[in-house]
């Protein structure tokens, strides 16, 4: 009855069945494996005789007290050693792999203004105080980056908010930012800092302009007449990152919001408010799931950081 007992007990247990046939096939013998395991001769036969039993093969051949694989043991040994090895190192491997791993991953749309000039500011704060996790930063204008988060391959989206180009029901628009509109100069252009300043004086100059579907201010194009455009609207663009080289090497200057500039900047940006309204700048996220913890802490530092 006892031996039928752990006969039953050892064929619910592959692991311990398993353990005690490879430790009894590196020793050539089922004492030295018993003494090895620290169990008794007759747990590791048992063991043994029940995985017999259970695969219906014979895995030793017998010789007194010495053993010698069958060649069904022979298979059945190549197939398990690695995953016993495995089970006997899982507990370093647990916690080396637990240490090498990220606890979570931050998933950030955003296009070339919020890349270059926001999520610096914003994210140097956030990494510091959550030291678990890993960001992944996607390019995307306003579109392409709706289309992320409605598709899940990003977890929230920097933008700006544009007049011409409204955000769909689906997401939310929660707005964190905003910056002044400003004419960029290098700092001793003949315009920096003069207050008031007309189209007429800002078209006497060779400008660089984004391109029409880029542009965050809606007026832009609009307070210029055909002719101030025709004869000084030098260069279109797509990001600012660029563009600031070509204002820096004064060939042409520009209009933004002031999010580009900095107080150790090098260039200058000289307020507008009289011709061109703010922008805005916000996290966008779905609106048919609740904002995930590590996108409300964000959202938060962001707030804390300003701009």
């Amino acid at each position: 009855m006892q031996n039928h007992t752990n006969t039953f007990y050892y064929k619910q247990n592959r692991l311990q069945q398993l353990r005690g046939f490879c430790y009894a096939t590196q020793f050539e013998s089922i004492s030295k494996a018993a003494k090895f395991l620290g169990v008794t001769h007759a747990a590791v036969s048992l063991q043994i005789k029940s995985l017999e039993d259970d695969l219906k093969v014979q895995l030793f051949e017998r010789h007194g007290p010495r053993i010698k694989l069958t060649n069904d043991g022979r298979l059945l040994y190549v197939l398990a050693i690695e995953h016993i090895e495995g089970i006997n190192t899982l507990h370093e491997t647990f916690y080396k792999r637990r240490a090498e791993q990220k606890e979570f991953e931050l998933r950030i749309a955003s296009n070339s203004t919020g890349i270059s000039f926001i999520l610096p500011r914003v994210l140097k704060v956030y990494l510091g105080e959550f030291k678990d996790c890993d960001v992944v930063i996607h390019y995307a204008e306003h579109t392409q980056a709706i289309e992320k988060i409605l598709s899940n391959e990003v977890d929230v989206a920097l933008l700006p908010r544009r007049g011409h180009v409204a955000f769909p029901a689906s997401v939310r628009y929660i707005q964190v930012y905003q910056y002044p509109p400003a004419l960029i100069t290098p700092k001793d252009h003949p315009l920096a800092g003069k207050p008031h300043l007309t189209v007429e004086e800002i078209s006497s100059f060779d400008l660089a302009f984004p391109a029409e579907n880029f542009r965050v201010l809606p007026n832009l194009y609009d307070l210029f007449s055909r002719d101030q455009l025709k004869n000084r609207l030098r260069i279109r663009f797509v990001d600012w990152e660029t563009t600031r080289k070509y204002i820096e090497a004064g060939i042409v200057i520009s209009i933004s919001s002031d999010v580009i500039i900095d107080d150790t900047d090098s260039l200058v940006g000289t307020p507008l408010p009289h011709l061109f309204p703010s922008v805005d700048y916000g996290y966008i996220v779905r609106c048919d799931r609740n904002i995930p913890q590590h996108v409300e802490d964000l959202i938060e530092t962001a707030r804390h950081v300003g701009r």
